[in-house]
C-alpha cells in the first residue's frame, strides 16, 4: 500500500496463498497464467473505496475465476469469492476486470469452457451489483471454438471497461476458418442492477 502517490509502499503482504500462479497447465494452452487485475470503485455508492484483485486460481482442483475484496483501504481482505457459477470440472481462464465508476458493479471477463467438449472454449461475462460478494454469469453469444493450439498468446488481449451499466468486453477467438480474431462484446444494464436493457 503506498499512501503518497506511489513514491514509496508499506511492506508486502500475502493476501491468499495462490495455487498457479504464472505458469498453470490447461489442456490444449500452450502458456496460460492467472496474474491479478486489480481495480478499485471509484462511484458513489454503498462499496465505495473498495479496492478488488481478480485472478485465476487452481484451489478447488480446476481453474477457476476468484475475487478478493478489501472495504479499508487494504488493512483487511475478505476470503476470495467464487466467480465463475459453474460446477467444478471446467476450466475458465484468461480473466480480466473493471468496476464501473458510475454504478460500482464489478465486472469480469473470462474465457469459459463449461457445457462444452474437450478445448472447446466460449467467452463468459460476470456481474457483481453488491461489491464483488456474489455474482451473476452472462455467457456471451460467441460461437465456441477449440482452443487454442494455434494461438501462443491468446488471452493477453482480454479487456472489459464498463460504464453507467454499459459493460464493453473485448477477446480473441480462433474461428475454424483463420487466424485468431478480436471481438468485442457490448451489455447494456440498468445501472446497478443485472437487469440487461
Amino acid at each position: 500500500t503506498s499512501t503518497d502517490g506511489g513514491w514509496t509502499f508499506g511492506a508486502d503482504r500475502v493476501l491468499t496463498p495462490l495455487t498457479g500462479g504464472w505458469d498453470i497447465p490447461v489442456p490444449g494452452i500452450e502458456r496460460h497464467n492467472g496474474m491479478p487485475v486489480t481495480a478499485t470503485d471509484l462511484s458513489n455508492g454503498k462499496d465505495k473505496g473498495s479496492v478488488y484483485i481478480n485472478f485465476i486460481d487452481e484451489r478447488n482442483g480446476d481453474t477457476d475465476v476468484f475475487l478478493l475484496a478489501s472495504r479499508d483501504g487494504g488493512k483487511t481482505w475478505a476470503a476470495p469469492v467464487r466467480v465463475n457459477d459453474d460446477p467444478k470440472g471446467a476450466a475458465q481462464m484468461f480473466t480480466w476486470m473493471a468496476v464501473d465508476p458510475a454504478d460500482g458493479s464489478v465486472n469480469i471477463v473470462f474465457h469459459d469452457r463449461r457445457g462444452l467438449s474437450g478445448t472447446m472454449t466460449g467467452l463468459t461475462v460476470a456481474r457483481s451489483t453488491d461489491g464483488g460478494r456474489t455474482f451473476i454469469n452472462h455467457r456471451l453469444p460467441v460461437e465456441p471454438f477449440d482452443c487454442c493450439a494455434r494461438a501462443t498468446f491468446l488471452g493477453d488481449y482480454n479487456g472489459i471497461d464498463a460504464y453507467g451499466g454499459r459493460v464493453v468486453a473485448v477477446f480473441p477467438v480462433l474461428p475454424a476458418t483463420g487466424d485468431q480474431r478480436i471481438m468485442a462484446a457490448t451489455m447494456r444494464f440498468q445501472p446497478g442492477t443485472q437487469t440487461l436493457r
